[in-house]
């Protein structure tokens, strides 16, 4: 990589002025001539002082919850919002997926959009030539690349702006959810496009997929408010997303509870059947959302000790040292759990992880009906066991984690600990796929 970034934040903001009524835009404006200082609106901050840089070969995926200013941010840097304060250093050619179809003309046809925008890249007419082609089959609209955009449907929009943004060979590319509305087949087009022809090219990308965001980016920012409350790696950053979006959903169902127990008590002067309907509804709430919360795993969980049982055969688990397993492998782990907090209906599971971060397999006691006792803060020897199933050759985490609640989609996760053991898998035949599913019968005959 490049000692000099190719992108460079700093200490960058923006802060959105709301005025209630139409003179007071006048005296704001008066206010701010003189430097008075004075408001007469509110001011809500959107981007927060947010600082970072983006090397050569470097891709940054960026995640958040909606409104934590991921979108306002990538405006800025782009250079279609102006930031209240900071400053942005950017390449010439930036290829930038942000708001669908921002940029086409909507009454131009989609190869006069495309050549446009390739012109504005600064592309000369027989460089433009030479990839107009490759951009069309790309695409796969068909006739509809000589129809005005204003026709086409929002999968069309994606594929023609993608299309039009790959192959300017950008200096840096910066994708804003755009994939999301594609379909499956072209989102894997697109991947599998970025792994072959960009894998250097410096990309900025906003997601709320979060195996993308491990799988496309070095590193991953979390956005909280408009402030970068992490920079560093995408695991990592996908764990304190994750703990931040269960606490608060938490939170807010558990303020749901609370205003139908407030509507109960309302209700309760009225008629009894009106209190009974209301009383079950605060009653079902409370059971679903109510629980000990969400903190860290340091907090809540702590994992130690573990050993893991291969057929009998017993390995102390050691830090970047895989288990080897293979297909049908027998495997026990015996751990030390360290819980800080009460759980009334324990849920305990794990999740096998490949080097993309993407989910392979994984079970809990709920979905294998074993019932779990009310658990005491303490620390207790554990452990479960499993078949290996029969997937791909690679390397593969775990994350174990404990939950409370006996339904299996609405109980609360407590916490979870992640890649606390990492495992080589070295399969008996070809495995076609992530796994594989035998075949139960095959016939022909001649026709």
């Amino acid at each position: 990589m490049s000692s000099e970034p190719i992108l460079s934040v700093r200490n960058l903001s923006k802060t959105y002025r709301v005025f209630g009524r139409p003179h007071e835009r006048v005296f704001q404006a008066i206010s701010d001539r003189r430097g008075s200082g004075r408001l007469h609106c509110f001011e809500v901050p959107a981007v927060k002082d947010v600082s970072f840089s983006l090397n050569t070969g470097e891709s940054i995926s960026i995640i958040g919850r909606n409104g934590s200013g991921k979108s306002t941010l990538l405006e800025m840097i782009v250079g279609t919002l102006q930031p209240t304060s900071g400053s942005v250093t950017r390449p010439e050619r930036i290829s930038a997926l942000l708001e669908l179809g921002a940029g086409f003309n909507p009454d131009f046809t989609g190869r006069e959009n495309f050549r446009m925008a390739a012109s504005i890249h600064g592309l000369h007419q027989s460089e433009i030539d030479a990839i107009e082609e490759k951009v069309e089959r790309f695409a796969e609209i068909g006739r509809f690349i000589d129809e005005p955009v204003r026709t086409y449907s929002s999968g069309m929009y994606v594929r023609l702006a993608f299309a039009s943004a790959v192959h300017v060979k950008p200096d840096l590319l910066i994708v804003d959810e755009a994939l999301a509305v594609g379909d499956i087949f072209f989102q894997q087009k697109c991947f599998e496009f970025l792994d072959s022809n960009l894998r250097d090219t410096p990309k900025l990308i906003v997601t709320h997929d979060l195996a993308s965001a491990v799988r496309l980016s070095s590193r991953c920012i979390v956005l909280e408010n408009g402030h970068v409350v992490f920079d560093g790696e995408p695991l990592e950053a996908v764990e304190i997303y994750t703990a931040a979006s269960l606490r608060a959903n938490s939170q807010r169902r558990i303020e749901e509870a609370e205003l139908l127990e407030t509507s109960n008590a309302v209700v309760e002067s009225g008629g009894d059947d009106e209190a009974n309907v209301v009383s079950e509804s605060t009653s079902l709430t409370t059971s679903l959302t109510s629980g000990v919360g969400l903190s860290s795993a340091s907090e809540l969980l702590q994992i130690r000790e573990i050993a893991v049982i291969v057929n009998g055969k017993t390995t102390t688990a050691e830090p970047g040292i895989p288990v080897v397993v293979s297909h049908a492998d027998d495997v026990r782990i015996d751990f030390l759990a360290t819980i800080g907090t009460n759980i009334s209906e324990p849920v305990w599971g794990y999740t096998m992880r490949d080097r993309m971060s993407t989910p392979v397999f994984g079970e809990n006691t709920i979905g294998c009906a074993i019932s779990v006792d009310r658990m005491e803060p303490g620390s207790y020897r554990m452990s479960l066991g499993f078949l290996w199933p029969e997937v791909q050759q690679g390397e593969y985490t775990m994350t174990i984690g404990v939950g409370d609640g006996r339904h299996s989609l609405h109980h609360e996760i407590v916490a979870w600990v992640q890649s606390v053991l990492q495992f080589a898998v070295v399969p008996k035949r070809d495995v076609h796929g992530l796994f594989n599913n035998d075949l139960t019968s095959f016939s022909f005959r001649p026709e």
